[in-house]
């Protein structure tokens, strides 16, 4: 695995009020003051934003990439109940709407979301300025098309377990940090690999 010998930037946490709980995330900025390039959105199961960190250090100190991620309500930090399945996609929804407002200056950004956060992910893109898309692990019935370019990334793991499979297979990681710098830089429609 590559070695990353920079010292580790600090994240810089936030809290964003959404009905009267807090969501909590953080940055990880290669400039002050600069809006984020990268939003990383969790899926299920013991996932949070904490399962990025790894990815979202590797894309800062190998590749200069800014990102930004938090806690959906019931996760990691943020109090709260998830909400029934039913509703997820629209209270996730919401709550990341609130998190595009306040950290990214109506500012161009890319998603990498994971799992059942695609659908967010795919509907975010229809409202903000979103370069590409990189969905790990999708739902099988995610209808994938649009006007924003998307890569998807099937691993063969359960969707729950998507972000703790990429970070314990060094390879997966670094093939998928690439692909977001790629996504980055390039002009691709959608492209779906299969990463065993």
């Amino acid at each position: 695995m590559h070695e990353l010998t920079d010292p580790a930037p600090k994240l810089e946490p936030f809290f964003i009020e959404y009905s009267s709980i807090y969501l909590h995330g953080d940055i990880l900025p290669k400039d002050a003051d600069v809006p984020p390039e990268v939003l990383c959105l969790h899926g299920g199961g013991a996932e949070g934003r904490s399962s990025f960190l790894l990815l979202r250090h590797v894309l800062l100190q190998k590749y200069l990439i800014s990102s930004c991620a938090f806690d959906f309500l019931g996760y990691g930090g943020t109090s709260g109940a998830s909400g029934l399945v039913e509703q997820y996609q629209q209270e996730h929804l919401n709550q990341t709407t609130d998190i595009v407002d306040a950290c990214f200056d109506s500012q161009p950004f890319s998603i990498v979301a994971s799992d059942i956060s695609a659908g967010v992910a795919l509907q975010l893109a229809e409202s903000f300025p979103v370069r590409q898309l990189v969905l790990l692990n999708p739902p099988n019935d995610q209808d994938v098309t649009g006007d924003t370019p998307c890569q998807s990334v099937a691993m063969p793991i359960e969707a729950a377990q998507t972000l703790a499979y990429m970070n314990s297979h060094p390879a997966v990681l670094l093939k998928i940090a690439q692909l977001v710098k790629d996504t980055l830089h390039g002009n691709s429609r959608y492209v779906r690999c299969n990463y065993p």
